[in-house]
């Protein structure tokens, strides 16, 4: 892209850097990660807010480059509404120095981590997110893609209320997906993923496929019903936890939620369900969900309209019984009336 650079920007380390382009006006620093920072930023052109990832300079590593490569081409063919889409890519000069970025879709919300910092979401709310997230998944899935790094910092939340959710999640960073087929620049000596949601193929070593995305979705809504982390500690522990035992689900959880954590989390990726089959189940309990609040919340009404039906029954009943009695004693009074005139007319 070659821009000029313009305006300025703190960094994280406080020392300011030139990080404008005559397209991007950048606002604020949202993230770091191992490869790149996130900015929110201002295009001037279309007159939105979006997200810009700026990579840092080339390390000098060839898989580093190819991963970041990797992931500009991945976002740039997938659409979904699970996913954050990528608006524009390229290069610009940063004082000599050549930064590749991606500008992207920005979501005025917060991470699934930093939320569940802020409290438990409620069981609706758990399965809003993992409906949308393994709808995504589902998407991309079916296009031959595995995620890989599925965990509640790649997940985005915001409390906008559409599409039948009370919320709204997107995933987001594809930097370590591959395609299934090994054929798009992997790295077969690295274990890659965030090690308290890696699979127990991914732990060992294997090549993982699909399955291994449910197991990580599968761990984040555990956390997100229970608050609490399953496989804790330092990396190599964490990931070598999961080989030793399975994840522990409270016997608490109503049993539907039982059911299909377990199935998620089962050491065998072939006894996984499939990312189109946790929507559906998350879109079945959010139906219960659905049905169960309207009942309560409208069983006291039911139950006054029907007693208000069955007092006005009894009401007309009454009345239609003091209507009958007043004209059986007109016709009583009437008969006793017509036999002492036909008396005093025949005596």
């Amino acid at each position: 892209m070659g821009d000029e650079l313009l305006g300025s920007i703190d960094t994280p380390s406080g020392e300011p850097t030139r990080q404008s382009t005559s397209r991007y006006e950048f606002l604020e620093h949202l993230g770091s990660g191992g490869m790149a920072e996130v900015y929110r930023a201002r295009d001037r052109e279309l007159g939105r807010d979006l997200a810009i990832k700026l990579f840092r300079e080339n390390t000098g590593s060839p898989f580093d480059e190819l991963r970041r490569e990797r992931e500009i081409q991945l976002l740039g063919a997938l659409h979904h509404p699970g996913l954050v889409e990528i608006y524009d890519a390229g290069v610009f000069d940063d004082r000599g120095r050549s930064r590749r970025y991606i500008a992207m879709e920005y979501v005025a919300g917060r991470s699934l981590a930093a939320r569940l910092r802020a409290g438990l979401p409620t069981h609706r709310q758990v399965a809003d997110i993992g409906a949308q997230v393994a709808d995504a998944l589902a998407y991309v899935h079916a296009r031959d893609i595995v995620h890989r790094d599925v965990k509640p910092d790649n997940i985005l939340v915001t409390d906008d209320a559409a599409y039948g959710y009370t919320l709204i999640a997107k995933l987001a960073d594809f930097g370590i997906a591959q395609f299934i087929d090994g054929s798009r620049f992997t790295n077969h000596d690295s274990v890659l993923g965030t090690a308290s949601y890696i699979s127990p193929e991914q732990a060992r070593g294997e090549d993982v496929g699909t399955p291994t995305d449910i197991y990580s979705l599968g761990l984040v809504l555990l956390e997100a019903i229970t608050g609490e982390r399953e496989f804790r500690g330092a990396p190599l522990e964490a990931a070598l936890a999961r080989l030793y035992r399975q994840p522990r689900i409270p016997e608490s959880l109503p049993e539907e939620w039982v059911r299909l954590l377990a199935g998620m989390t089962a050491a065998d990726p072939a006894a996984r369900p499939t990312a189109h089959e946790v929507a559906g189940t998350m879109r079945d309990f959010i139906r219960a969900s659905i049905l169960d609040e309207r009942s309560r919340h409208g069983g006291g009404t039911r139950r006054a309209r029907r007693e208000r039906r069955r007092d006005a029954d009894g009401r007309r009943t009454a009345s239609m019984g003091f209507i009958a009695l007043v004209a059986i004693a007109n016709a009583v009074i009437g008969l006793v009336i017509g036999l002492l005139l036909g008396l005093h007319v025949w005596g």
